[in-house]
């Protein structure tokens, strides 16, 4: 099993022809402009990162909700990078993305058929080696208990949002991901969060992981501090063998290795080497790991 950080939110999941992306960010608008002036995707940048690797095969583009920093670059990386690829996201997803994008048909929903901690979902498929199974989880605040561009879009658009407002976050999923062997049973199952969750959010199912707990858990320290028992809670929920960070670093800023982390993130850590005592990491940016299947 291959994992590779992009950045961000960004990830590729890979085993033999098997090929899973979940939303990367490449575009990186400042902090300044993100505030005060429109902001767009970058496509040669876009393009310059994202053409590193090979993921014209892959079956699916993993949305965990719309802000521009998760939504924003997918079309470029649909259209250029991965055309055979559906987007997983929700309703807000799907019309945000609307019909100016070119990619807006290729949005499958998942806001009726996402599990929880007692629910299960509905499983997926794409392709014969790949299942996900979405989970309705939640955006926590980003600082004193207020959440930016909070909102869910009803209409489809048909023009590009211009304004980092625009970008509303819809229903938050996360996503359980398996691939499979050939008899069907599990190789390896990841969970991928990204944004904090005040647990019970973004639960896996407790009856699929009593059955399987997770091989690899990335969650997300970005702003762990604004809820209560995160990480420590999914720890709980997932029993991950291993745990991964994402969206840890400034992404205000070109891409960049190594990168600065949040300046919360030694707390994050602390927190979760109380209750994990397995292997962690907090990835720089083009990281790959490679982890035996079973």
């Amino acid at each position: 099993m291959r994992l590779i950080y992009l950045g961000t939110g960004g990830w590729i999941f890979e085993r033999g022809d098997d090929q899973v992306i979940a939303a990367p960010l490449f575009s990186n608008p400042g902090l300044v402009k993100t505030g005060l002036l429109p902001i767009q995707s970058d496509s040669d940048v876009v393009d310059e990162f994202m053409s590193r690797y090979d993921v014209s095969e892959a079956h699916v583009i993993l949305v965990g909700h719309a802000h521009y920093d998760h939504l924003m670059d997918v079309p470029r990386v649909a259209l250029e990078h991965a055309p055979r690829a559906r987007i997983l996201g929700s309703r807000t997803v799907k019309n945000t993305l609307g019909s100016w994008s070119g990619v807006g048909e290729r949005v499958d929903e998942v806001n009726d058929l996402a599990g929880d901690q007692s629910t299960v979902g509905t499983w997926l498929s794409y392709g014969p080696g790949v299942r996900v199974m979405a989970l309705r989880s939640f955006h926590a605040p980003h600082f004193e208990g207020y959440t930016l561009f909070k909102g869910t879009r009803v209409r489809s658009l048909k023009a590009e949002p211009r304004w980092a407002t625009e970008w509303l976050d819809g229903t938050t999923h996360a996503y359980l991901i398996d691939f499979l062997n050939p008899d069907e049973s599990v190789a390896f199952r990841i969970y991928y969060q990204d944004a904090v969750a005040p647990p019970p959010f973004g639960f896996a199912p407790e009856a699929v992981i009593r059955e399987r707990p997770v091989d690899a858990a990335i969650l997300v320290p970005a702003t762990f501090d604004q809820v209560d028992w995160h990480p420590e809670a999914f720890v709980e929920n997932l029993q991950p063998q291993r745990v991964l960070m994402g969206h840890w670093e400034d992404f205000f800023s070109p891409p960049v290795s190594p990168a600065d982390p949040l300046s919360n993130f030694a707390h994050f850590e602390s927190r979760l080497e109380r209750v994990f005592d397995g292997e962690w990491w907090k990835p720089e940016l083009w990281t790959e790991f490679r982890f035996p299947t079973h």
